[in-house]
């Protein structure tokens, strides 16, 4: 397998968990009923940071910088993957979108972590979904994309 066929089957797999990861949430924003997987995911986290205490604050920052990671692996891949220009400039805006979310989750961690702001400021759901919106919708293009062009 040549480096631009894993660099692609990478992509896919990417793609593909990201669809299933988003999936249910996406359900919940389309039937709109978003705020009860909201509410689970905010009790979840509370509930999990704490049993962590403490540690707590530093996975959470690096479950942030992963995130970073991992979006810009993806954004990257598609750019170097797909060559559908609609595709690749719905990508460049949705990029900026997950950059603007994500320095806000980082900003409201910052707050959150100071003593500044609730656990609930953390997050913007309006953004939260937008993003799921995007990411659902993103990776399931992407993956019509390698499968049929």
């Amino acid at each position: 397998m040549k480096g631009s066929e894993r660099m692609t089957l990478l992509l896919g797999v990417l793609a593909g968990i990201i669809f299933i990861s988003y999936a249910f949430y996406f359900y919940k924003i389309i039937i709109g009923k978003p705020e009860e997987f909201e509410y689970e995911l905010l009790k979840s986290l509370a509930a999990w940071m704490v049993s962590n205490g403490k540690k707590s604050k530093s996975q959470l920052w690096l479950l942030l910088f992963l995130s970073v990671v991992i979006e810009l692996v993806y954004f990257l891949l598609v750019f170097t993957n797909i060559s559908q220009p609609v595709l690749i400039i719905m990508t460049s805006f949705f990029a900026g979108v997950e950059a603007v979310h994500l320095l806000t989750v980082g900003r409201a961690l910052n707050k959150f972590f100071a003593g500044k702001a609730m656990l609930k400021d953390i997050f913007n759901w309006k953004l939260e979904r937008i993003s799921a919106l995007f990411f659902f919708t993103h990776s399931l293009l992407v993956m019509i994309s390698l499968i049929f062009f």
